[in-house]
């Protein structure tokens, strides 16, 4: 997992609970073309405390360019925003 934050477009679903799911998200590459990514399985979920917020973390398995990649995806509660870690 790399240390670097960056901003994502995400879509995710939620129960009658409130639990979110999720499901694929966007981000921009290099070359500043949007790329979207499917969430194959969602390994672990935690709900952590960073600098005072409040954030769920997401620990999933990824496929890009025929590749199986871990990632960390933290939604922060207060501000309602997706980040790639």
């Amino acid at each position: 997992m790399s240390s670097t934050r960056k901003s994502i477009f995400m879509i995710a679903y939620f129960d009658f609970e409130g639990n979110i799911t999720p499901v694929k998200f966007k981000l921009l590459n290099e070359e500043q073309e949007k790329i979207t990514i499917k969430i194959e399985k969602i390994i672990h979920k935690e709900l952590n405390r960073f600098a005072g917020n409040n954030m769920l973390i997401y620990t999933c398995k990824v496929c890009t360019n025929n590749t199986i990649k871990v990632i960390e995806l933290r939604y922060e509660l207060d501000t309602c925003r997706w980040y790639l870690y």
